[in-house]
Parts: C-alpha cells; structure tokens; sequence
C-alpha cells in the first residue's frame, strides 16, 4: 500500500497550513494514547496497593481470626479454679459432676495469649485458665470465657473491662472481680467476695457470705444473709438490699445526699443534716451487714430494683 504524501495547499498570506496525516501516523498516535492510559492506571493501582499495605496491621486488628478453644478436667474435691482474664468475659454455671468444661472463643485469636494449666495430676487441685492479650490491653482482642463447674470448689477470677456472670453455682467460696464490668451472681450458694468499678453488681437468689463493693453503680442484693460479717457499699448509686426467709442479720448504714427506707418505711432510719443512718435486725441477729454509700440512696425490703432512681 503507497503512503500517503504530505501535501501542502498554497494559500493567501495569514491563511493556515493544512497538513494532510498518513495512516501510519494515525495508527501510531492511537498506540501512544493507548500506552499512556495503561500507564496511568498501573501507576494509579500501585498507589492502592501501596496504601492497602499500609492499612493491614489496622485491619487485623479490628478483624482478626475468631478461634475456639475446649476443655474438660476432672477436679479434685475442694479444687481450686483460677481464671485470669484480659478484655475478657467470664461466664460460670455449674456441672454435674466432678468435671470442669471450658469452652473459650478469642476474637483476634492471633493478638490473644490463651492457655489452661493443671498444677497437679489428676484429680487436679488447682486449675489455671488464663486469656489475656499481647498487644497491651487493645480491647478488639477479646474473649469469652464459658466454664462449667463441680459443687464445692474455689473459684477465683479476675478480669478488666468484660463482665463476670455467675449462675446456679455451689462453692466454698468464690472471689469475683472486674474493672469497669457488671457482676451478676444468681441461684448461687457459698461465700462471695465481689468487687468491680464503674459498673454495677446485681445479687439474687444467693445463700452465703458476701463482701461488695462498686464505685459509681448500683447494688442490688436479693438474698440470705445468716452468718459472718457481711458488707456493701458503693458511691454515687442506690443500694437495694431484699433479705430473704431465714437471715438472721443486723444490719447497719449510713449514707450522705440520698434517701433511706426500711420496708418502705422510715423506722429505724436517724437522719443528721444530709446524713442519715439505719439499724435493723432480722431473725436472731447472729450476723452482721454493714452497708455504706457516698450521695446515694439505701433501702431494705424495697417492693423491687425500681429503686433505683427509675432504673429497672
């Protein structure tokens, strides 16, 4: 095929100059556009890779592997179970027998330091279950703890920022105790020494000796109370306290800012100025329950928790 020639029209001075492109030109002008538009755009993707590289760590982070973990141990009688939690929730119900079942999910597995320890053979008489975080206390790393236990053991947890609930349970004793999370206990028997921040701590249906403490919270206790030195106290929050057939307590508390009843009532309430203090005795007496609260209210044998300045 003959080019074609380049041709030049003469024309009037001032005139513009025409010049007639050949077919090869225009081929190799498309290719060129073509070239600088890939360009372009590989130079365009490799700035989002770049920037997606850059993100990844964050990304883990927020969401990460999810793993499971399970585990079941026979207990000696009387054993002792220790949990021991970072951003950790920790659930405990009660087994039929003499075996301990855990069943553990970690959120962003790979940022959580998870393992059990039995201290001794078996039977074991101490157990270790341990979920805290490598990557110092990032709250998206996180777990759930979910324990079954045997009748009269020892249970001691500890934890932060996660909630603790207790149901159902029979044990020596058990010390609970989290920061900034809610501490629940029901339809529980044994000695209970509870204590959180931040957050409040509900009681009910519970046979035993108890020690609790929150700070701005309320406290809801439902229960019996027979034996021991007992206590309860908080700041800036009500306390409730129901006690059920069969305490045998007196009962003592003072408050500063905030109202105090007794059976609805006002008997057995001193108010001096913006304290006010309470004694009261059920059954025979032979243990004590010292209640104490910073500007908030007590009330014993309120109708319900609604108390608990229109909570419910």
């Amino acid at each position: 095929m003959k080019p074609t020639a380049l041709r030049y029209t003469p024309t009037a001075p001032g005139s513009k100059l025409i010049r007639v492109i050949s077919a090869h030109e225009r081929r190799s002008y498309r290719n060129a556009r073509r070239i600088t538009t890939m360009s372009f755009k590989l130079r365009f993707l490799i700035v989002i890779i770049a920037a997606l590289a850059t993100m990844a760590p964050v990304c883990v982070l927020s969401g990460g592997d999810t793993g499971t973990r399970s585990e079941s141990i026979e207990l000696a009688t009387g054993a002792v179970v220790e949990v021991i939690g970072e951003n950790a929730e920790i659930r405990v119900r009660r087994a039929p027998f003499n075996t301990l079942k855990l069943e553990a999910t970690l959120y962003n597995e790979e940022f959580v330091d998870f393992y059990t320890q039995a201290i001794t053979n078996d039977p074991v008489t101490r157990f270790v279950i341990s979920a805290t975080t490598s990557t110092g206390g990032t709250t998206s790393a996180s777990s759930l703890l979910e324990i079954t236990i045997p009748e009269g053991i020892e249970l001691i947890v500890r934890t932060t920022n996660h909630p603790i609930g207790i149901d159902g349970i029979t044990v020596s004793s058990a010390s609970l105790a989290t920061v900034d999370g809610k501490i629940s206990v029901t339809r529980s028997t044994g000695d209970f020494d509870l204590h959180t921040t931040n957050s409040e701590v509900v009681v009910q249906q519970v046979n035993g000796l108890v020690d609790i403490s929150t700070t701005n919270a309320h406290v809801w206790f439902d229960g019996v109370v027979s034996n021991g030195k007992n206590s309860i106290s908080t700041t800036n929050g009500d306390i409730a306290v129901r006690l059920r057939n069969g305490s045998n307590v007196k009962v003592s508390g003072s408050t500063h800012n905030g109202d105090v009843s007794i059976n609805g009532g006002d008997d057995g309430v001193v108010k001096n100025g913006d304290t006010a203090t309470l004694e009261y005795q059920v059954g025979n007496g032979s243990a004590d329950l010292s209640i104490s609260n910073g500007p908030g209210a007590i009330h014993i044998n309120p109708d319900s928790i609604a108390v608990f300045d229109g909570d419910s």
